[in-house]
């Protein structure tokens, strides 16, 4: 009797694992416009000929929420205010006419800004080396303001 209470208490908590993790893609998942919304912002960065290179790194989870990190590394001749404006300016613009603008988890959208003199190593992590950084998002009435209506979604 003993042994069919183990067996039942082992198979019985399998069920529970499965479904707590199951649990948890449902409440934090992987957005593909998200996704595409952050290709966009780095393919747009990349077009600037005084970008040398631009990543970013989408991260979703139960404990990490969504997050978003967008690297963007500048010829370190050709950094100014402005151009840092036109960056800030490009993420904002892509993020404002994407349809991720509209989910309703709270997203958090950061960048970091390099030196091409001072590039972070592949894979590092971290702002030590950053010459500018930020978040990215815009309100409804600057962006309608500043971008023009947002397209409307199927």
């Amino acid at each position: 009797m003993s042994a069919i209470r183990r067996v039942a208490g082992v198979v019985g908590l399998v069920v529970m694992l499965v479904g707590l993790l199951s649990g948890c893609n449902a409440f934090v998942q992987y957005y593909e416009d998200v996704d595409e919304l952050c290709k966009k912002i780095v393919a747009d960065w990349k077009a600037q000929a005084e970008v040398v290179d631009a990543s970013y790194v989408y991260v979703h989870g139960i404990d990490s929420g969504q997050q978003i990190d967008l690297d963007v590394i500048v010829r370190a001749e050709s950094f100014t205010a402005e151009v840092w404006e036109r960056l800030e300016d490009i993420a904002n613009r892509d993020y404002w006419m994407s349809t991720a603008y509209d989910r309703e988890d709270r997203m958090s959208f950061q960048y970091v800004v390099y030196s091409s003199d001072n590039p972070p190593a592949k894979g590092e992590v971290g702002v030590s080396k950053s010459i500018g950084q930020g978040d990215i998002g815009v309100s409804p009435k600057v962006g309608l303001e500043k971008y023009g209506p947002r397209p409307t979604t199927k």
